[in-house]
């Protein structure tokens, strides 16, 4: 019973992992672009990136004292070049490119399967677009404002139908002060580990039979050749 439990324990405990989101926001401004790494409930800021410190310089040792820790080295006799060794001959062109496709057929259906099912697992949590026309001229921020209705809804319609969109948000403002359109863009996306993993392992195993059977096919196409 005490196993059951450990088992029972185990088991919830990879659930409860395997329900943690991770994914990134990213946040386009005036001021500029920001990129951050979520993890469960935290973020971490990647760009911009925060500067280094400068290094002081050490100070460089005299010539006199370098050159005098130098010993001078032997010339070496140049050794004579060895002699090639009896190597096998390289697979021609057309057995390369041939072995090449045997992997990419038995490879690339498992890659976009796998990629396919990603997608379906990627949420976007929020994502945000505002468009801001300004003009001091009201003629001119009708005009704008206009435009930037046009454009937005160019921008909105194809993001919210290639992905799930959880909570959007899309506006255009009238701005009297500035001039031009300004663009404020967030995004934050994420996805299950469980599914990450659950979709690693089964592209894995896929991947790893397919290439298995490619190479044999590799091999039994070699023999034929030989034997003919």
């Amino acid at each position: 019973m005490r196993a059951l439990h450990i088992l029972a324990a185990v088991v919830l405990v990879l659930f409860l992992i395997g329900q943690v989101r991770v994914g990134g926001r990213a946040e386009f401004n005036a001021q500029g672009f920001f990129l951050w790494i979520r993890l469960g409930k935290f973020h971490i800021k990647l760009l911009p990136a925060k500067p280094k410190e400068e290094k002081k310089p050490k100070k460089t040792k005299s010539l006199k004292k370098t050159r005098e820790k130098k010993k001078e080295k032997p010339e070496e006799s140049p050794k004579e070049p060895e002699k090639p060794k009896n190597e096998k001959p390289s697979p021609s062109l057309p057995e390369k490119i041939g072995g090449a496709l045997e992997y990419a057929q038995a490879l690339l259906p498992v890659a976009l399967k796998a990629a396919k099912s990603l997608w379906r697992g990627l949420r976007v949590d929020t994502l945000e677009l505002e468009l801001t026309a300004g003009s001091s001229d009201p003629a001119d921020a009708a005009m704008l404002y206009g435009r930037a209705n046009a454009a937005l809804e160019a921008l909105w319609h194809p993001l919210t139908r290639a992905f799930h969109v959880k909570d959007g948000r899309a506006r255009v403002k009238l701005d009297f002060d500035t001039t031009g359109i300004t663009v404020y863009g967030a995004a934050a996306l994420s996805v299950k580990i469980g599914t990450v993993v659950w979709i690693g392992l089964w592209a894995g195993c896929r991947a790893l039979f397919g290439a298995l059977a490619a190479r044999k096919r590799i091999k039994i196409k070699r023999q034929q050749r030989k034997a003919a």
